[in-house]
């Protein structure tokens, strides 16, 4: 039965997963994977190979979707 709830019906809209940005450290063509680092130093492998090494990337749920910006980060503690 479907919800009736209209928040409920929004938030199935929107796309589900993780997302995050990170450099690229190394591209494994042979694989097709590339090792990224994130923003607090944590290394991950995640599937693509369309972003150059030493570029930004966007990963989601381990994948690689495009290049990301390269802009400033700000830690801000309230």
């Amino acid at each position: 039965m479907a919800s009736i709830n209209p928040w409920k019906r929004f938030t199935q809209l929107l796309p589900g997963g993780q997302r995050t940005v990170g450099e690229v450290l190394s591209v494994n063509t042979a694989s097709g994977t590339s090792l990224l680092e994130l923003r607090n130093g944590v290394q991950i492998t995640a599937r693509g190979v369309d972003v150059a090494v030493g570029l930004r990337a966007f990963v989601r749920d381990g994948e690689i979707t495009g290049p990301a910006p390269d802009l400033p980060q700000y830690d801000i503690e309230v």
